[in-house]
């Protein structure tokens, strides 16, 4: 009986693998490179994020105004998805189309002008995650990762116990490559790779499930909006010094007018919690009068409302620095070298043995 579930695992673990195979090597491609996005993003853009500071910042409510006069074709739902954190940093500003068309606008803060702009996914970073998550298809493309990452969990918990004794051994490095031989060395890279990186992927194919969810929920309208809430002349500057004034060490990273009447106005930032919460954790929310509604200190925040901002972080790996991220981004190779790997072992199996045997 043992030995018959250990042959069904074995197959399943098998079946999943040669399924997602090729989606996971295009997704270890492209998650390793998201890993350094940010990173890339400026570099490619480097005088945008790199401006020369004046003798006085615009308000905030004019810069708004700007990025909206700019956009040509209907009037999107706009906020300030990154407000400037050094004298050198642009404003940027988000206008919201749809789920799937965004317009990101960059603004000079100290001249209000608008020096750059490009689509969600006409830049570097935003192209790839949409490629990551949606095979630029939208729902349908998101449904077909969420799968890929379905049969991943489910090729690594049997694998789990399809390789269970071989864990110790290559813990203790006694299991080695033997490039030279034919019949051993994918097996072992196998094995290998896929004991030492086992917990990453576990973690990576479950937040990517998780993550995966949400971007479905976000496409169940896929209407293209044309009636975006209107620019209200907004005191912001007055509003997140009252925020500081609720959250102790409190740094606003983005302000979120009201979308529909009865919205209020919502300062994100941190209060410089753990990195792996986001940078967008805490809030202090407002109305047009700019009576306090609600403070989120996020240090105080329920369990799990902290395990789902943990979702992206952990993902991405962009909270923990440099060293983080170069740990991710090679860890995040290893599915993409398991389904390469695999698929060998399976064709060596079926063709070259059988045809040996003949």
């Amino acid at each position: 009986m043992k030995q018959y579930w250990h042959q069904k695992l074995f197959s399943i673990h098998r079946v999943t693998g040669l399924i997602a195979g090729l989606m996971l090597l295009f997704v270890s491609i492209t998650g390793s490179l998201l890993v350094f996005s940010e990173e890339i993003d400026e570099a490619f853009h480097h005088e945008t994020w790199h401006l020369t500071p004046g003798p006085q910042r615009k308000p905030l409510f004019e810069l708004l105004d700007n990025a909206g006069k700019s956009l040509r074709g209907g009037t999107p739902y706009l906020f300030f998805s990154r407000l400037p954190q050094t004298p050198e940093e642009p404003a940027i500003v988000r206008a919201e189309y749809g789920p799937d068309f965004k317009v990101y606008l960059f603004l000079n803060p100290y001249t209000g002008e608008v020096i750059h702009q490009h689509t969600n996914t006409g830049y570097f970073s935003g192209f790839l995650v949409y490629l990551h998550f949606s095979l630029l298809s939208g729902k349908t493309g998101a449904k077909i990762m969420l799968v890929t990452g379905i049969l991943l969990f489910i090729s690594l918990l049997t694998g789990c116990w399809v390789y269970r004794k071989s864990v110790f051994k290559v813990l203790a490095f006694r299991v080695k490559p033997e490039w030279n031989s034919p019949t051993r060395r994918w097996r072992n890279l196998h094995r290998i790779v896929g004991v030492w990186a086992l917990l990453f992927n576990l973690l990576i194919a479950f937040t990517g499930f998780m993550m995966e969810l949400k971007v479905l929920d976000n496409r169940k309208s896929t209407s293209i909006s044309d009636t975006g809430a209107p620019i209200l002349p907004i005191d912001y500057e007055t509003l997140l010094t009252k925020a500081a004034d609720q959250i102790p060490g409190f740094e606003a990273m983005g302000i979120r007018p009201p979308k529909k009447a009865g919205d209020p106005i919502r300062i994100l930032g941190h209060a410089h919690e753990a990195a792996i919460w986001g940078r967008y954790s805490s809030s202090v929310h407002f109305d047009l009068n700019g009576n306090v509604k609600k403070t989120v200190n996020f240090s105080h925040a329920p369990l799990g409302d902290k395990f789902n901002a943990a979702m992206a972080p952990l993902h991405f790996g962009n909270y923990g620095g440099i060293p983080v991220k170069i740990l991710y981004s090679l860890l995040g190779l290893t599915p993409g070298i398991l389904s390469i790997s695999g698929i060998l072992i399976w064709y060596r199996r079926k063709y070259m043995i059988k045809k040996h045997q003949h």
